[in-house]
């Protein structure tokens, strides 16, 4: 990107939140979409490189900032939404792998966080936490773990996820019999049991490992 490519996205952004907060409409969706848009186009004609998504995304997030500053309605809240908006773009670029997506938003980052050195240390840190809860967010998986067990009265999910507290993680029961929670956890090799009205159970539906007492635990791989 030349100088002027750089100053058109900085306006091209500013322009879009400032019309984007004038017509009531969300942020997020409007700066996903023209993020989306702008590189596929460079794509397409640029060859788009990981530098350049670095250098795209330091000028989209000035331009970002500096149109928050002049709607003078929520800045800090608006800039959240724009954060979201930019890296979900990046994960929806058509045509490219896992690990290509990663280095984008490796390099997409990097240049967000160059451009936030330069707001206030507050909004500063604000913004830097929401990048963080981004890919913590991302990275793990919601899983749910369901048990039959219609005559049960209490039914615990107990694993390494929870360093194996046997009253941590209680399920809930359907109507009919079924009961189920849903976790969210990071890439990685886990093993559980159920404990069912104080009675271990493993899960028929997994593989199984032996576990230093003998009997067997549940083994779930998440990110595979």
């Amino acid at each position: 990107m030349n100088q002027n490519q750089d100053k058109w996205v900085k306006e091209i952004f500013r322009q879009t939140v400032m019309k984007a907060v004038e017509k009531g409409e969300e942020i997020q969706d409007k700066i996903q979409k023209l993020t989306e848009e702008t590189i596929s186009s460079e794509i397409k004609n640029l060859s788009f490189s990981r530098e350049k998504m670095k250098v795209f995304m330091q000028n989209a997030m000035e331009g970002i900032i500096e149109g928050t500053k002049e709607t003078r309605e929520k800045a800090e809240e608006l800039n959240k939404k724009a954060i979201h908006g930019l890296i979900e773009a990046i994960r929806n670029i058509p045509g490219i792998n896992k690990t290509k997506t990663r280095e984008y938003i490796k390099y997409a980052v990097s240049g967000i966080k160059t451009t936030l050195k330069n707001v206030g240390d507050k909004m500063k840190e604000s913004l830097l936490s929401t990048l963080e809860n981004i890919f913590e967010l991302k990275q793990k998986v919601r899983v749910t773990f369901k048990c039959i067990a219609p005559d049960a009265s209490q039914v615990y999910l107990v694993g390494s996820f929870n360093e194996w507290n046997p009253t941590a993680t209680p399920l809930k029961k359907t109507l009919k019999g079924h009961w189920s929670v849903t976790l969210s956890l990071p890439h990685g090799r886990y093993e559980y049991r159920y404990l069912i009205d104080n009675q271990w159970f493993t899960d028929p539906n997994t593989p199984h490992a032996f576990n230093q007492f003998g009997t067997e635990n549940s083994v779930l791989i998440v990110g595979e």
